[in-house]
């Protein structure tokens, strides 16, 4: 059994609130113990990252002893990649290929900022006569960085690299779902030659750790992913104070199969786009527009990738579905069930284990529950189109906007569409792929801000102008 400490200033410091059990989602064991940090231990971390921050090892490091760092966190979480994908599993309950993935990109975020620190430069300008002005991208000071339990090493990582990168401290608040593996991480980085405060960790629930993190006067920005309930108390926390708050907050997103698709392709990747990460997924393509012409076809395929998904135990290589996260999220997902609405397949599994058998329910009203809200497990909810502005309708009638996949051999239809999409990132003929350099995030409720390349830099960097007068 693992008790999970916290990590501020340099020191493993037990919890000082309530006791919350860690379970192994997919036997309901238990595997952990987190001692939750109250407002007391917050402060500390805060005041730890502050501390380090002032002192200046870290911030006013030069940028070659920066790059070296995350050269050397990159290396290292490759070399532990194999225990961090076990702690994954056991702890989140995604598949074994899903986690190596993630762990893989993590490591690639940390090589990334460092290619990127090669990069920064200042902007000259000598507009006034007599004077130059410089403008260099500073340090912003301390980052608060709320991390989700679906992609608690991926979505840590892409926050922790750049807000290292540009000289930053940083107190990491990650899900009380997947405290194990993400403290690990945490483990992994600050035993790179990072000063003692420079990387802090706090864990708990997000009404008592994450509001006295996001409340605290210390912290000079705050990166949050996650539900939209916390996000609007991290958001309303960091107006208070008239702080930067980055926050991605979830998805409806929708892939749009035209007539002229090619089905052998879009069948699984639509698939995936929906059941993949368990159906756990912010930027999932969980409502599924096809047009009428293919509907029945498209399903019947559809159908038979479903069935031929293999769920079970997610540490097994031919498995493609684990669990849900919980009890209480499975009984969330399968209460979509629970309408006027026409269930094709899927529902409930035997245990042990938190499972949901992938499923689909074919929407008649767009007022639908399973329409309109985010699901955050293996439903697709389905519709049919004929013609394009009606597809734009149907993908656009959502109050998300943070992915979206098309599927069509028409490159002319493709541009027609995606530019009529209100989504923060549109993938064609494909399942997700992402480029480091672009940003990523949504429209409308999927949150505000961007993450990724330049993106991520401004996020955690001020600017600062000098003038200098030589006349």
């Amino acid at each position: 059994m693992t008790e999970v400490l916290h990590l501020i200033g340099g020191q493993d410091v037990q919890g000082d609130g309530a006791a919350i059990p860690v379970l192994n989602p997919t036997t309901e064991a238990e595997i952990g113990t987190l001692i939750e940090a109250g407002p007391t231990l917050v402060d500390g971390a805060v005041t730890a990252a502050r501390s380090a921050f002032e002192e200046g090892g870290w911030s006013q490091a030069p940028i070659a002893d920066r790059r070296a760092v995350l050269r050397a966190v990159a290396r290292a979480i490759r070399d532990a990649s194999a225990g961090l994908v076990d702690l994954q599993v056991a702890e989140g309950g995604m598949t074994k290929s899903a986690c190596a993935a993630q762990v893989a990109a993590a490591a690639g975020w940390f090589d990334y900022f460092a290619d990127f620190l090669t990069t920064v430069g200042q902007e000259a300008y000598t507009q006034i006569e007599g004077a130059t002005t410089l403008v260099e991208r500073v340090p912003i000071g301390v980052c608060a960085l709320f991390s989700p339990w679906n992609v608690p090493v991926g979505l840590t990582a892409i926050k922790l690299a750049p807000a290292l990168a540009a000289g930053n401290s940083v107190v990491v608040k990650p899900s009380e779902e997947t405290p194990i593996v993400t403290r690990r991480l945490i483990e992994i980085v600050a035993a790179e030659g990072l000063p003692a405060g420079v990387v802090n960790l706090v864990n708990g629930r997000g009404h008592v750790t994450g509001a006295a993190l996001a409340e605290h006067a210390g912290v000079d920005m705050i990166s949050f992913t996650g539900g939209a309930a916390g996000g609007r108390a991290v958001g309303e926390a960091a107006a208070r104070r008239h702080i930067p708050c980055i926050m991605e907050l979830g998805g409806k997103s929708a892939t749009i199969i035209c007539a002229d698709a090619d089905l052998d392709k879009a069948v699984p990747g639509a698939a995936m786009a929906v059941y993949g990460n368990n159906g756990q997924a912010c930027l999932a393509g969980a409502r599924i527009i096809i047009e009428e012409d293919i509907a029945d076809r498209f399903l019947r395929r559809f159908q038979d990738v479903a069935a031929g998904l293999t769920v079970g135990d997610p540490a097994q290589d031919n498995t493609a579905c684990g669990p849900m996260i919980s009890a209480k999220h499975r009984d969330h997902v399968l209460g979509f069930y629970d309408s006027e609405d026409t269930v094709l397949f899927g529902g409930a599994m035997d245990g042990p284990g938190f499972f949901v058998a992938p499923g689909a329910v074919r929407v008649t009203d767009s007022v639908s529950r399973i329409w309109r809200e985010e699901v955050f497990g293996p439903i697709a909810a389905i519709a049919t189109f004929r013609g394009e502005s009606e597809a734009i309708v149907l993908a656009n009638d959502s109050a998300y906007g943070l992915a979206g996949y098309l599927w069509t051999q028409d490159f002319g239809r493709a541009h027609r569409i995606t530019k009529a999409l209100r989504t923060g990132t549109v993938i064609v003929n494909s399942t997700f792929l992402r480029e480091l350099n672009a940003p990523f995030g949504g429209f409308k409720a999927s949150g505000q801000g961007r993450e990724g390349g330049m993106a991520s830099w401004l996020n955690v960097t001020q600017a600062r102008t000098t003038v200098f007068n030589h006349g």
